[in-house]
């Protein structure tokens, strides 16, 4: 499992390394740090992180803000501001931006850890109507609380899924993974094309199939019911792909 990659929008290096270290003893990944908006762009473009860290008011024509508006055609993840004003003007045309967090500079580790606690879950439950889910899915990972902090997997590594009410076991070669989540919720964040329903209590990666028949399909040499109403879905995905 990885850890969350971070990425750091700071034009104060003395502020953006003291921030790295906090990340780094809280068990994150940075990623990088940039001092200036266009370059923090062009650093998403090339490889999102899983959540980042933008100073409102950086050197240069763009801001933070600025960069927040051009987002919206990227893959989403969620951002926090930081900023060392905490005026009426500055607050209310940081919210208009729709940030996850918002934290006062100097930054205090206990209050990033929080900050970045709280931003994960509203983008969980942005992603989800219902926020009954702890699966955050983000770009093509999800992450578990593994002790005190969130831990990144891939989504190309899981096997299978099964439910079990309002809990998921999530299924990744040797390990599994236990969230609080509705079968419905965490199927809908999942890609379609690579994650189908065999069963009310199960979904299979298509890519880890080894075979299948009427009553059972086998996954990374693992047994999965097949139930009479989703029979026909692998036959039918392998027919179109065949």
């Amino acid at each position: 499992m990885d850890k969350l990659k971070i990425l750091i929008v700071e034009d104060e290096m003395i502020i953006a390394e003291s921030v790295s270290d906090m990340l780094e003893d809280l068990g994150y990944e940075v990623m990088g740090i940039a001092i200036r908006a266009k370059r923090a762009l062009e650093m998403i473009q090339s490889n999102p992180p899983d959540l980042a860290l933008f100073d409102i008011r950086l050197k240069g024509e763009e801001d933070g803000i600025w960069l927040a508006g051009q987002l919206k055609d990227l893959p989403a993840f969620p951002f926090i501001f930081l900023t060392s004003y905490g005026d009426k003007a500055t607050i209310d045309q940081a919210v208009a931006a729709s940030p996850y967090g918002y934290l006062l500079k100097p930054v205090e580790k206990q209050h990033l850890y929080g900050a970045i606690e709280v931003a994960l879950r509203r983008f969980a439950e942005k992603s989800n109507a219902e926020g009954e889910s702890e699966g955050i899915v983000i770009n093509d990972c999800f992450f578990v609380k593994d002790d005190h902090q969130y831990t990144k997997v891939q989504i190309s590594d899981i096997d299978y899924i099964k439910s079990d009410d309002n809990y998921l076991e999530i299924f990744c070669g040797n390990k599994k993974h236990l969230i609080r989540s509705t079968m419905k919720d965490f199927q809908e964040q999942l890609p379609k094309r690579d994650f189908v329903q065999t069963h009310r209590s199960y979904i299979v990666n298509l890519k880890k199939v080894e075979g299948f028949s009427a009553v059972q399909v086998n996954v990374s040499h693992h047994s999965v019911p097949v139930s009479k109403s989703f029979k026909d879905v692998l036959p039918e995905y392998f027919k179109m792909i065949g």
